[in-house]
């Protein structure tokens, strides 16, 4: 008996830590990853410090490469992003948080193509293409975010916005472009502290 009420005493401070009640997340950090990048072969990390339990903002460098993908040889891609975002609802563990906001970054952009008919005749098909070209870019983001109370942070968001080129490898005569539309989905899992 005597050893089971030492063991009780001993153990005590344990089991009354795991009952000490949840801190607020304001004013916290999160590192992640983009979980999506996997397909893109490169890793994507991210840097957000939320301010106070509505708003946050989120550094991030974004990379990937991608071969054979609809009418492309290689497409590779890397640059900086900077969002803000606004909860519509204070920040809260084991609740789903939507979200708004919005960004600017800078984006490089490498595509090869090797032009090829696809039929025999040559009226379908599409040409060679060697395009480099340094962008900015910015728009609108909608999200959705989900804080476990073992500090996972689960992050899904579409982005949409327009990019435009700052400079171009003019030697292609097929690189005809000023901008692009700027489309992103992300499916990113981190840690707050």
């Amino acid at each position: 008996m005597k050893k089971m009420v030492i063991t009780f005493f001993c153990l005590l401070p344990l089991l009354l830590y795991g009952q000490e009640p949840l801190k607020p997340l304001g004013n916290r950090w999160i590192v992640k990853t983009n979980a999506l990048s996997l397909i893109a072969k490169k890793p994507t990390i991210s840097l957000e410090r939320t301010f106070d339990n509505s708003f946050s903002l989120e550094a991030s460098y974004t990379q990937g490469k991608f071969k054979n993908i609809l009418f492309t040889d290689q497409y590779e891609y890397n640059g900086f992003l900077l969002r803000g975002k606004k909860y519509f609802a204070n920040l809260d563990h084991e609740i789903i948080i939507p979200y708004a906001g919005i960004y600017v970054g800078n984006l490089h952009r490498s595509i090869q193509t090797s032009g090829e008919s696809l039929d025999r005749v040559g009226f379908f098909g599409y040409p060679s293409r060697q395009f480099a070209g340094h962008s900015i870019r910015g728009g609108g983001s909608f999200g959705l975010s989900y804080f476990t109370t073992s500090r996972i942070n689960v992050d899904v968001q579409t982005s949409l916005g327009y990019g435009r080129y700052l400079n171009l490898d003019w030697s292609d005569p097929n690189t005809y472009s000023g901008g692009y539309p700027d489309m992103q989905v992300w499916a990113s899992i981190g840690y707050c502290f």
